[in-house]
């Protein structure tokens, strides 16, 4: 396994490497060098600062470095060379050689500069690298990948489900598409300051390609990041990967930034007591989620990354809505629910009663077009057909957010829905919760925002919106499998929670209600 001394090999205290570099760009060819300094950052950014000595440009820009660095484009006016507009000059090689290895990229741009006004021979130049590698042994094996991990997941050090054979260091073990991967947590204690990684994640590269900075990003199994925030309730993010030997050490690193979008805490899906049960806790639901084909996982992260953004308190109860009936959304289209044919969800007496209403409604209306016809009323022709088609499907076929949202739930055997229309029965007033969510629904979407009356009722809309999370986290785990407890959005108390606790009984107050919104 891997130590936090481990990850931060060659990269001294100060995060700064000096040494000489070449910088080239594109046509028109030339060449700039000096020494240089690459400054690194724990979020991942980078500074190529060099200090230019050599350089070599093509005669037309008078020796003058900046303006060709900045993409001027070279103009005779007479005996004088006017610079105009911009061209498309772009970085295309960067080379930096340091004691331990080499930094090398294929393209950047430039973030800043200083030039001496006298002569333009002694400029400083601030690089901005697109794909920037360190290389420390050429040539050499590289069986593994592994990439440090900044974030909440300290909590979750007691988790693991399996132990190193060596040196007996527990760790999440998964298999993805295949190929064996890992997520060690660190020791609480060695996360004090923010420079330090909370854990790593880790796989076999199984002798797939890895020579591109594409292809070693491709290496990370797809959904990582967001399995992890929505395990975590936290961003969580890497500043690169690395390619290692089998014996551990360093290979290459490439500075690619992973992750970590900027989101306060939301609500984590678990806590560290649901890791009591061996098919409950955060490595029984990576390990499910990975058993999942990589296309099943690429249709279920955009419904996790917005149920991560979507947390209450992340944004405004208005965000935090419109985030989650988006995942909704998406996961009632995954299982083609977005389109309802209404009868068939009815009682059979129900629908056959509304079959037989909607029968004798058609008859009509075709007796109103034939008196329309003989009257020479021509021009309602065109409207009365589109009410007739429109009045053959009204009762077959509908496009129903709260709808498709109930009819999710029901196949997933969640209760919520039956729940919430047993409290909204016994009010004085016509409401569903179906109708509720398809209100809500436009109004986020559409307008932007809740209407509020009064500034009370927003606790209504807020204790909506962590319903709404904790139901898009079941609906979650259904998809992916798991069936062990969970840490719910929506109640007061700790403790461990089944993914079914949801009844028909369940009461308003229980789903973490005072008073449950019942109009816009």
């Amino acid at each position: 396994m891997f130590s936090q001394s481990d990850l931060w090999q060659f990269v001294p205290e100060h995060n700064a490497y000096s040494g000489s570099g070449r910088i080239s760009f594109s046509l028109p060819q030339g060449e700039v060098s000096g020494p240089a300094t690459v400054e690194l950052s724990s979020s991942g950014k980078i500074t190529i600062r060099t200090h230019i000595e050599h350089y070599v440009i093509p005669p037309e820009y008078r020796d003058l470095l900046m303006p060709f660095l900045h993409g001027a484009i070279p103009k005779q006016d007479g005996n004088k060379t006017v610079f105009k507009d911009r061209g498309e000059h772009s970085i295309t090689g960067i080379e930096v050689t340091v004691a331990d290895g080499r930094f090398r990229g294929t393209r950047g741009l430039v973030g800043g500069s200083h030039v001496d006004l006298l002569g333009n021979k002694n400029a400083t130049l601030d690089i901005v690298p697109g794909d920037l590698e360190f290389v420390v042994a050429e040539n050499e094996s590289e069986e593994l990948w592994c990439i440090p991990l900044f974030g909440g997941l300290g909590e979750f050090r007691g988790c693991e489900n399996a132990c190193s054979i060596t040196d007996h260091v527990p760790y999440i073990h998964f298999a993805a598409d295949g190929h064996v991967c890992g997520v060690q947590i660190f020791e609480p204690s060695d996360v004090a300051d923010d420079r330090r990684f909370s854990a790593v994640a880790f796989g076999a590269i199984d002798g797939r390609p890895h020579g591109t900075p594409d292809e070693v990003s491709a290496l990370i199994p797809w959904g990582l990041f967001s399995a992890l925030e929505f395990a975590c309730g936290r961003d969580v993010g890497s500043p690169w990967i690395e390619l290692r030997g089998s014996d551990r050490q360093l290979r290459r690193r490439i500075h690619f930034r992973f992750g970590a979008r900027g989101h306060k805490e939301g609500y984590p899906a678990f806590s560290l007591f649901d890791s009591a049960r061996a098919d409950s806790g955060v490595s029984a639901f990576i390990r499910r989620f990975f058993n999942l084909p990589e296309d099943v996982r690429r249709l279920l992260t955009p419904a996790m990354n917005l149920v991560r953004s979507g947390a209450p308190g992340n944004v405004s109860v208005d965000g935090s809505i419109a985030d989650l009936v988006k995942a909704l959304d998406a996961i009632c289209k995954r299982h083609n629910l977005t389109r309802q044919n209404l009868l068939k969800n009815l009682d059979p007496a129900n629908a056959k009663s509304i079959a037989e209403v909607t029968v004798e409604a058609r008859e009509r209306l075709g007796i109103v077009r034939r008196q329309c016809k003989a009257d020479g009323k021509l021009n309602d022709l065109a409207v009365i057909d589109r009410i007739v088609s429109r009045q053959a499907n009204v009762a077959t076929s509908e496009t129903d957010f709260g709808i498709a949202v109930a009819a999710l739930l029901r196949k997933a055997n969640l209760h919520d829905a039956d729940a919430m229309n047993a409290y909204y029965s016994g009010l004085p007033i016509e409401v569903t919760w179906e109708g509720l969510l398809s209100s809500i629904r436009g109004q986020v979407i559409h307008s932007g925002a809740i209407h509020l009356n009064h500034r009370h009722e927003l606790l209504g809309w807020f204790h909506l919106a962590r319903h709404l999370h904790d139901v898009c986290k079941r609906v979650l785990f259904w998809e992916v499998g798991y069936k062990g407890t969970y840490k719910p959005s929506n109640v007061t108390f700790a403790g461990t929670y089944e993914v079914d606790r949801v009844a028909p009984t369940t009461t308003v107050s229980q789903l973490g209600y005072t008073v449950p919104p019942c109009s816009l």
